[in-house]
Order: structure tokens, then C-alpha cells, then sequence
């Protein structure tokens, strides 16, 4: 079919917050899939994009053609994006607001009768365990206080390549794609869980 799907998923969804992080996650994911500048190079190619945030997961793909109407290679492209927006993203406090608004529209959107009763049925499954709090939308009292400091902190804490798979599928020839990967990712440095990451885990737990 001549096209290819890039996925780079991050294991931090909504069980890594902590009690006052309650939304955290999904604002995180929204600030750095939107803000990617790289991404828009791929406007206008065919190629379409997303990101979404669950329980356990962040998750942004690309399903693109391998070339543009010019010829251009589009993996490289897709890859390089999905660098800046796991790793480097600006966090820019202007767009911290446009998304924090998309959010809280988004809150009242899915606020029916049916996802009201999806959250008590979940909350009755996972009485002993995070997941009967930690809904990946969060709270709106709370998406309402934090600012920039916020975000980068958990950026900060949580977004590392020991918490990352990607995943490329396709018409390409996979000793190509391990080269690429290698070369686009070259600047990420892997670290390991720093003691803040600890420590929320901690505070979360209890």
C-alpha cells in the first residue's frame, strides 16, 4: 500500500499521577502532540496523526504514504516529530492554554450518561487500586490551577527512553528503519528513573 504507521508510546498514562496530578497526563500529551512544530511538515503529504492518553499509556502515531506528491521521504519526517514530541518539546506557556482550554471542553463533552456510568462500573471493578481514580481526562478544579511549571515537571520526570517503544510498521525494509531510528534518536539520552519519579511513585501508592 506504500504507506507506513510510526507509534511511539510512552508507558505513563494516568496511574503514574499523583493525587493532585489528576489530569496531568492527557495535558501533557495535548502540549506536546499539538505544539509539535515538526509535525505540521507533514500537513498536506496524506499523512494523518493523532495522540491519545490512557490508564497506563501515552501513545502518538502517524500513518503516512512513504512519499510526498515531490518524492520526499516521509519517514524520516514521522520519526523526526515524534523525537521532538516524546523528548524535545517547547512546552510553550501559550500553548499550555489553548490546550488546557481543548481540554476542558473536551471534560464537558464526554460528560453523558454513558460515561458516568462507565467511571462507577470502573471504580467498583478497581476499588483496591488507582485505576477507580485516576480517569484519564482528570479533574477540572484541578486542570484549572496548574501552569507551566506543572507540565514541564512531569514532562521532566516521566518522559525518558527506558518508558518508550516505538514501533514502525510498513512497506520498508526493517534494516533501514533500525538505521534511521538509530540516526534520528541519536541525540536522546537514556537516564534512569530519577528519584522525583520515585518519589511519585510513592506518594501515589499510598
Amino acid at each position: 500500500s506504500n504507506r507506513f504507521d510510526a507509534h511511539l508510546e510512552i508507558h505513563v498514562g494516568s496511574c503514574e499521577e499523583a493525587a493532585d496530578e489528576q489530569g496531568l497526563a492527557h495535558l501533557v500529551e495535548h502540549v506536546t502532540f499539538m505544539g509539535s512544530r515538526k509535525r505540521e511538515r507533514l500537513f498536506s503529504t496524506g499523512s494523518k496523526s493523532n495522540a491519545y492518553t490512557d490508564f497506563h499509556h501515552t501513545v502518538y502515531h502517524f500513518h503516512c504514504p512513504l512519499e510526498d506528491t515531490g518524492g520526499r521521504q516521509l519517514l524520516p519526517l514521522a520519526l523526526d516529530a515524534l523525537r521532538e514530541i516524546a523528548f524535545e518539546p517547547e512546552l510553550l506557556g501559550s500553548r499550555i492554554e489553548k490546550e488546557r482550554k481543548a481540554i476542558l471542553s473536551e471534560l464537558q463533552m464526554i460528560n453523558t450518561i454513558d460515561y458516568r456510568c462507565s467511571t462507577m462500573h470502573l471504580r467498583a471493578l478497581h476499588a483496591d487500586n488507582p485505576l477507580s481514580e485516576r480517569f484519564p481526562i482528570g479533574k477540572e478544579r484541578q486542570i484549572l490551577d496548574w501552569d507551566a511549571t506543572h507540565v514541564r515537571a512531569f514532562h521532566a520526570t516521566h518522559y525518558h527512553p527506558d518508558v518508550a517503544d516505538l514501533y514502525v510498521v510498513g512497506d520498508i525494509d526493517p534494516q533501514h528503519v533500525v538505521r534511521l531510528v538509530a540516526d534520528v534518536f541519536r541525540s536522546v539520552r537514556a537516564r534512569p528513573r530519577s528519584l522525583a519519579t520515585l518519589q511519585r511513585a510513592e506518594r501515589r501508592d499510598k
